[in-house]
């Protein structure tokens, strides 16, 4: 009697699946970048390229060279088109002798250590959940960071090598994640976020999170001179942006489009009182959560748990920065895998946990996904807005949801 299998694709795991699709993604790119021409190449990812290619890391090496022949990095365009908006640090580059002619190699090797970041992130599932893994990977969002080979590639390996390092009970384990949580805020400052692990509230994640702020504040004071400078050479803008500014800014981009005069709005106080309101709802939100003793959306204590702390926290933290271009959602990925467990292990038993699951899964996808577009830097649209402000509402709500819970576990009264 011979045993009925399931067809070899079933039986392939999830990271199986995003390693393949992406080695077939380069192969197909590649060929038709050399067929038909890089740009044509990339706006059929939905992604706008720009020039020279992996303009993102020639930014911090021209002016890492500019800076070790005695130029001020800091002074708008002085090396290069786009300001240098980036810590110090990054100039030691120059010191080594590096320019923009190494670009190419930092941009390989970045895009190398996110990929397998990511590979280790969504392994050990089911080859369905590989494939809506992929379709997170290959949004225009995350590609239009490979584009650019962003510096974001790498900081996002850090975190995400950090969560899956992290095991409260080991020691080691959670120094290892301290210092490279700790390096990539040297590096770009946002990964101090990662704090919120505090909201899987505990005597050891307490700890971590107080450590990461000590660290990151001792840094930020020392090199608090640089911080106003590259505040000043961020640039605010609407275009492919998220943040709790970019809608505003959008306004005024389609008020000007019409022939009216700018209402000025993203200079008020009515992003900060919108900015408000939404935390206040997910707060309220979060205490009915807690006070009608729902189990939806607990985050796990396990790698993926710790992932999608970081990456919740980092959304959260860099959409009041104001505006971020759209491929930091790539720190987004580090949420998939909880919602993906939620979907296959709490959720089954839990018609409301599963209906969370998906929305919050169909929400970071429409968030990836709508965010992008090949005529992105003369179009806005209102769409991927409205989804940005919908996930900000929605993972504040479960981080202040899990804090609130496991802090009262944790109590005394609760204990009695």
């Amino acid at each position: 009697m011979s045993i009925k299998r399931d067809p070899y694709w079933l039986r392939l795991g999830s990271g199986t699946v995003v390693t393949v699709g992406m080695v077939v993604t380069l192969v197909v790119m590649l060929s038709s970048g050399y067929a038909t021409g890089w740009d044509a190449t990339w706006r059929s990812f939905d992604v706008t390229p720009l020039h020279p290619h992996f303009f993102d890391m020639h930014v911090p090496l021209d002016y890492a060279a500019c800076a070790a022949k005695g130029a001020d990095p800091y002074i708008p365009h002085s090396c290069n088109v786009a300001n240098f908006n980036l810590p110090p640090i990054w100039l030691w580059l120059g010191r080594l002798g590096l320019d923009g002619s190494a670009s190419e190699y930092f941009a390989v090797a970045i895009i190398a250590c996110a990929a397998a970041t990511t590979v280790m992130l969504f392994r050990g599932r089911s080859s369905g959940q590989g494939v809506i893994a992929l379709v997170t990977i290959l949004s225009p969002s995350v590609m239009m960071g490979v584009e650019r080979a962003n510096p974001d590639l790498f900081i996002f390996a850090l975190v995400g090598a950090a969560a899956l390092l992290y095991r409260e009970p080991s020691k080691i384990r959670t120094f290892i994640s301290i210092m490279l949580i700790s390096v990539g805020f040297v590096l770009k400052l946002f990964p101090i976020f990662s704090v919120t692990l505090a909201a899987r509230f505990n005597r050891r994640t307490l700890l971590f999170a107080a450590i990461v702020a000590v660290l990151g504040a001792i840094y930020l004071i020392a090199i608090f001179k640089y911080l106003l400078l590259i505040r000043a050479n961020v640039p605010t803008t609407f275009i492919l942006s998220y943040g709790y500014k970019a809608a505003f800014l959008g306004w005024d981009h389609l008020r000007s489009e019409a022939g009216l005069e700018p209402a000025g709005l993203a200079d008020t106080w009515l992003p900060i009182l919108a900015s408000v309101i939404t935390l206040g709802g997910a707060v309220g939100a979060a205490l009915v959560m807690v006070q009608r003793g729902s189990q939806v959306s607990m985050i796990e204590n396990t790698s993926s748990g710790t992932a999608f702390v970081f990456g919740s926290g980092i959304y959260c933290g860099t959409f009041l920065l104001g505006t971020n271009f759209i491929y930091r959602l790539m720190f987004l990925l580090l949420c998939v895998p909880q919602l993906q467990d939620w979907i296959d292990h709490q959720a089954q038993q839990n018609k409301q946990a599963l209906a969370v699951a998906l929305s919050l899964l169909v929400t970071v996808l429409a968030v990836l996904w709508l965010n992008g577009n090949a005529n992105g830097h003369t179009t806005f649209l209102w769409a991927p807005q409205l989804f940005n402000w919908l996930l900000f509402f929605a993972l504040a709500t479960v981080l202040i949801g899990n804090f609130i819970r496991s802090a009262f576990a944790s109590s005394p009264q609760a204990a009695r």
